[in-house]
């Protein structure tokens, strides 16, 4: 049994320095106006993160209700029509935080395209080029590796 929990504490660790050295996801959107962070490798959780939950559809309005200034303090950002729970890191999401923005939204265009400007902060990334949606897609890496799945958005 000692043995065990030490080899699962050796594999963790392999999987956490693996994660560190090839996660520095980013893109090379170098536009001026790009002022969103690019996806960049921090400690994964160190606990599981729950099964996803994709059972619980949550609309427009309920994703909203979800921004970190309501009295439950939580704080959810979707990708894709996927609804992460981000409210671990509410001095990064939460209302003083650089990424407030995303907060309570589907926050997909806003992420492939490096911006934090709140007109971007849709769920609509129809018009995101491809390598906008490459960006898109290792923020959606990025969160799904961290952040536990609590719902999809309505279609």
């Amino acid at each position: 049994d000692r043995q065990e929990q030490k080899k699962e504490k050796a594999e963790a660790a392999k999987e956490q320095e693996k994660d560190k050295k090839g996660a520095h996801l980013s893109s090379d959107n170098n536009s001026e106006e790009s002022s969103a962070p690019k996806p960049k490798a921090f400690a994964l959780p160190t606990t599981p993160l729950p099964p996803p939950n994709l059972e619980r559809i949550f609309t427009k309005e309920e994703l909203a209700q979800h921004d970190g200034e309501k009295e439950d303090g939580t704080i959810y950002v979707a990708i894709k029509g996927i609804v992460f729970d981000v409210t671990a890191k509410k001095a990064m999401y939460g209302p003083s935080g650089g990424y407030h923005c995303f907060a309570g939204k589907d926050a997909s265009k806003a992420l492939g395209k490096s911006s934090l400007k709140p007109e971007d902060c849709i769920a609509d990334y129809s018009e995101l080029t491809e390598k906008e949606r490459k960006t898109m897609e290792d923020w959606y890496i990025f969160f799904e590796k961290r952040y536990a799945i609590v719902g999809k958005t309505e279609a």
